[in-house]
């Protein structure tokens, strides 16, 4: 009687978890838990991303290079609902510095939005394509570096993406002579993208 009463419960169970499944697949809960933002962006039949535009404005960030763990998590940008921050930070081979920010958003099942130096976009055959939008300066002492975009990455990570640049402190005494001893540098930053989709 108990063996019998047993084999009920697992088979109740069951199939509670059988419907659990198919509702948390039919209703798209399951695709956005499993893979977050890029379940929204990939499905193209019931999503468009010509919602998006340039976010104005210059944002800025002081970092200390001598020290350049500790810059990790630091924000560059942070409106509540979208954040960018250092996810790191490292001296090249070169003398230069590479620096890659992580960008997170906010999704739905009902839309996402991301703010990212990068452009997520969906082309006429529903291919996906990135632009790295952003641009960057480094300020010290009174002088400005132009940094270059290095590095993107897709929606790898379920709220956002990331994108690197790299820079050189050169003096211009010596061309090409790196500055060794550089201690806090304002980064500057402009043209960052807003990605929206939303629901056709």
């Amino acid at each position: 009687m108990k063996a019998k009463g047993t084999k009920q419960v697992f088979i109740t169970f069951g199939f509670l978890s059988a419907i659990t499944v198919i509702v948390l697949w039919a209703t798209g809960l399951f695709g956005l838990w499993s893979c977050g933002m890029s379940f929204i962006a990939n499905n193209t039949k019931d999503f468009t991303d010509k919602n998006g535009h340039f976010v104005e404005g210059k944002y800025s960030l002081k970092v200390n290079l001598s020290d350049l763990e500790n810059n990790i998590g630091e924000e560059i940008y942070n409106d509540g609902d979208h954040r960018i921050f250092v996810s790191w930070f490292q001296r090249t081979h070169e003398n230069g510095y590479e620096i890659e920010f992580r960008s997170s958003g906010k999704y739905s099942l009902a839309a996402a939005s991301l703010i990212s130096g990068v452009r997520h976009e969906t082309n006429s055959d529903n291919s996906f394509t990135m632009i790295t939008t952003a641009k960057m300066t480094v300020d010290y002492e009174g002088k400005t570096y132009i940094a270059n975009a290095t590095g993107q990455c897709g929606l790898n990570y379920k709220d956002g993406d990331c994108f690197s640049f790299i820079f050189f402190l050169d003096d211009e005494q010596h061309e090409n002579n790196p500055i060794e001893h550089a201690g806090i540098v304002e980064l500057i930053i402009a043209d960052l993208y807003k990605n929206i989709w939303r629901k056709k």
